[in-house]
């Protein structure tokens, strides 16, 4: 997989789509970033997807991972596609190889298996 960013901003590649992982990948979009999201699971929100409800709140789980947005009401589960962000790109089934480079100019290869979706037709249910 080539990827070449010519941005003023730059490119940032995140590993691992857990709590964490969504949380940077989101701050950074809105901060004008394109970043790239690989995780090797399937799926991106690591285990958090996989509980029905949290401690101490009892909150569902999809509203830790989903972003924290000021207009956000009702729940998201279903909805979750919507948040979608113009500078993200999921790269689902992907394993960073080799890193190489200096701080600021990074190359990562990055091999990603076949996930048999059409990324187009998927509505993230």
């Amino acid at each position: 997989m080539a990827i070449e960013e010519e941005n003023k901003m730059g490119a940032v590649l995140v590993v691992g789509g857990g709590v964490a992982g969504l949380q940077a990948t989101m701050d950074l979009a809105s901060s004008g970033y394109r970043v790239y999201l690989a995780d090797r699971a399937p799926l991106i929100g690591g285990l958090m997807p996989q509980l029905d409800k949290t401690f101490p709140t009892n909150d569902c789980a999809m509203c830790f991972i989903a972003p924290k947005e000021e207009d956000r009401s009702g729940c998201l589960r279903g909805g979750v596609g919507a948040w979608r962000h113009c500078n993200v790109e999921v790269l689902p089934n992907a394993e960073v190889k080799s890193l190489a480079g200096e701080a600021g100019n990074f190359r990562a290869v990055i091999e990603i298996q076949p996930s048999f979706i059409d990324p187009a037709k998927c509505t993230a249910c």
